[in-house]
C-alpha cells in the first residue's frame, strides 16, 4: 500500500519499519514524534490485533501484546496535527470515550481503525484509498471532517463492511 502511494501521482513519502518487540515500537514512536519527522504525520500501525491491543512477535516467535493504553502513554502530548491509524483487526473495539481520551492526551487530530476482524485484502484496498484521501486535506479538525465525509460518501460500503471507525479531535 505504501509503495503504491509513493509511486502514485500523490508521491506520498513514507518511512517503513519492521518491528518485532515492544522496545523497538516505542523507540520508533519516540523517533516519529520528533520535530524532524513532522513531514510524516500519519502513524500507520499495521499489526494483528484484538480489542484494545496490537500484537508483536518476539524473535522466539512468542506473541506479545501492547495495549492501546501503553501505546498512548508513549504518545502523550506528542501528536499535534497527526493521525494514528490502526491497520489491525479489532484494536479500536472499545468505548468511544476511551478513544476520545486518547485523542485528548496525545493531541492527535484523528484516530482511526477497525472494531472487528477484517479481510486483509479488502482492508488493504480501503487503506490505500483512505491514506490517499488524507493527503487531500490539512491535518486539522475541519480537514479530518472532510476526509470522514468523503469516506462515507464514496466508500460507505467499505466503512460498514470493515467496521471502520474514525474519531476526530473535538
Amino acid at each position: 500500500v505504501l509503495k503504491l502511494l509513493k509511486e502514485s501521482p500523490l508521491e506520498v513519502p513514507y518511512i517503513h519499519r519492521d518491528i518485532a518487540t515492544k522496545e523497538e515500537l516505542f523507540y520508533y514512536i519516540q523517533k516519529w514524534t520528533q520535530a524532524r519527522h513532522k513531514g510524516y504525520p500519519i502513524l500507520y500501525l499495521a499489526f494483528h490485533g484484538s480489542p484494545g491491543c496490537i500484537y508483536l512477535f518476539k524473535e522466539n516467535g512468542r506473541e506479545t501484546n501492547i495495549t492501546t493504553d501503553d501505546l498512548f502513554k508513549q504518545l502523550k502530548g506528542k501528536c499535534r496535527r497527526r493521525v494514528i491509524h490502526f491497520g489491525s483487526c479489532e484494536s479500536l473495539d472499545m468505548n468511544g470515550h476511551k478513544v476520545n481520551k486518547y485523542l485528548k492526551s496525545s493531541g492527535a487530530v484523528g484516530i482511526s481503525g477497525y472494531t472487528a476482524e477484517v479481510d486483509w485484502v479488502v482492508s488493504s484496498v480501503f487503506e490505500m484509498y483512505y491514506l490517499s484521501e488524507l493527503q487531500q486535506n490539512q491535518f486539522t479538525k475541519s480537514g479530518m471532517q472532510a476526509v470522514y465525509e468523503r469516506l462515507h460518501k464514496r466508500a460507505g460500503y467499505f466503512t460498514k463492511e470493515l467496521n471502520f471507525t474514525m474519531r476526530i479531535k473535538k
